[in-house]
């Protein structure tokens, strides 16, 4: 495999209103979410991922999954959600409900 594919895609994930909650407990819990995304979609390749207090950024690799973007992207909210729910947070929405998605391609010749 390449560097460069169009399975490739860079993600970038942001928490509600940009507040800075991805630190301390809330950032482990959202370790914790991205170490799970593999076993949840077997094919799956986490390239890299980057946790900022504001937003998650990520690069997957689905050269080998039968899935969606969207669908991944909603079954890590999800799961850091409900893991911050079982920790006592109480807001209605962590995550913004949209996200950047941009296909990493070759570079033109």
């Amino acid at each position: 495999m390449t560097l460069y594919s169009d399975s490739l895609h860079r993600v970038v994930v942001y928490i509600t209103e940009r507040k800075p909650l991805l630190v301390g407990e809330f950032k482990t819990m959202t370790e914790q979410g991205l170490r799970n995304l593999p076993a949840r979609f077997p094919g799956l390749k986490m390239i890299g991922s980057v946790i900022h207090p504001d937003r998650v950024e990520l690069t997957l690799d689905f050269q080998r999954l039968d899935e969606d973007v969207l669908r991944v992207v909603q079954s890590f909210k999800s799961e850091v959600k409900n893991l911050a729910k079982k920790k006592g947070f109480e807001g209605d929405s962590l995550w913004q409900w949209q996200f950047d998605d941009e296909w990493i391609s070759k570079p033109s010749a």
